[in-house]
């Protein structure tokens, strides 16, 4: 599939912006329902022996605190909504206002805080915000050219953005258009060799030399990555998982291609990370994702397709015609693909 229009890839990268925050937000969420479920089972399945332990020493502590009590305040309860904050005589920040703030704050940066500091946090970021903007309307930078020309450039970002939500995503969550995207995946599915890898990562050259000739007086790849490497995989003895070596980059591609089973690099290979030697293993052919597994993915896909039909259509509707940088016509039109398959083939099973 070609675009037929540049403007097409501007508004492509906005809208999937926008879609994966909000997707990133929606599974956020979804797994906080699912530990609370599961913090929910794991109390229930304390023994008895385990709670009575921990209310003596939840007593034990209350009592260093206060001997002449050994209850918890429970957090009062906060009716109606509240005035949190005053600046000068005019204005006024309700407990609503920072809830609000709240609310718009991404699950990774509320974990793990208490409500209290949150809200305090919250609302220190409405009363510095207020004070900013004061002080800039009072040196008029709310009148200058650049802030309106830079306002109406966010007026029209947001704007083209809800037209794409209301128009594009209701068609990416289409159960039958889903599984149609999927009958052609599979259709366009092309196999590949994928290959084990093995891998371990140093900090210097001489540390890669010394490993090499331990690997050449025949000590075993995987023991050695989990003593010596730097890099994640050594956990696992090194082992990467199955890769497709024709896609890494040339200078990797190279050195692994020309090794057989069991082999591995005689030379580390030196990146901006270390010094790496590889060792590959099996290989096997890729096979198409199951449906599940790629339906995320079909769902860009869906968006994508939908972006570049709904901008060619609005192209030919409005009659544009683009010229070159000089303003000269445009003599032979560009065009500019974007892939029909952009799900990992080379996902491991």
């Amino acid at each position: 599939m070609k675009i037929k229009s540049n403007l097409a890839t501007i508004v492509l990268s906005l809208f999937v912006a926008e879609s994966l925050y909000a997707g990133a937000l929606s599974k956020d969420f979804k797994n906080k329902e699912s530990d609370a479920v599961e913090q929910s089972s794991d109390m229930n399945s304390i023994t008895s022996s385990d709670t009575e332990a921990a209310k003596k020493d939840n007593n034990a502590t209350e009592t260093s605190k206060n001997n002449n009590s050994t209850t918890v305040t429970p957090k009062k309860e906060i009716k109606g909504d509240p005035v949190v904050a005053k600046i000068g005589r005019s204005k006024e920040f309700r407990r609503s206002d920072v809830l609000k703030v709240v609310k718009t704050l991404p699950a990774q940066m509320t974990q793990g805080m208490s409500e209290d500091k949150l809200f305090s946090m919250c609302l220190d970021q409405l009363v510095a915000s207020y004070l900013m903007v004061e002080q800039a309307k009072k040196a008029g930078m709310d009148k200058s050219k650049d802030f309106t020309e830079r306002l109406d450039n966010v007026k029209n970002d947001l704007l083209a953005r809800t037209f794409l939500m209301k128009e594009v995503a209701p068609k990416a969550e289409n159960e039958s258009a889903l599984k149609a995207r999927y009958t052609k995946y599979l259709v366009e599915f092309k196999k590949m060799i994928e290959t084990e890898i093995f891998h371990i990562m140093l900090s210097s050259e001489d540390d890669a030399k010394a490993i090499i000739a331990r690997l050449d007086k025949g000590e075993d790849f995987g023991k050695i990555a989990k003593e010596k490497s730097l890099a994640p995989s050594k956990d696992k003895n090194g082992e990467e998982g199955y890769i497709v070596i024709d896609v890494l980059p040339s200078s990797i591609k190279d050195k692994l291609s020309s090794l057989k089973k069991g082999e591995y690099t005689k030379e580390a290979l030196k990146t901006d990370n270390g010094y790496h030697i590889f060792k590959v293993g099996n290989s096997r052919d890729t096979s198409p994702q199951k449906f599940d597994e790629v339906k995320d993915g079909l769902k860009q896909l869906i968006v994508q397709e939908e972006i570049v039909k709904l901008v060619d259509r609005l192209v030919k509707q409005f009659n544009v015609v683009r010229f070159n940088e000089d303003g000269s016509p445009i003599t032979e039109k560009k065009v500019e693909p974007i892939s029909a398959q952009p799900i990992a083939d080379s996902t491991a099973k």
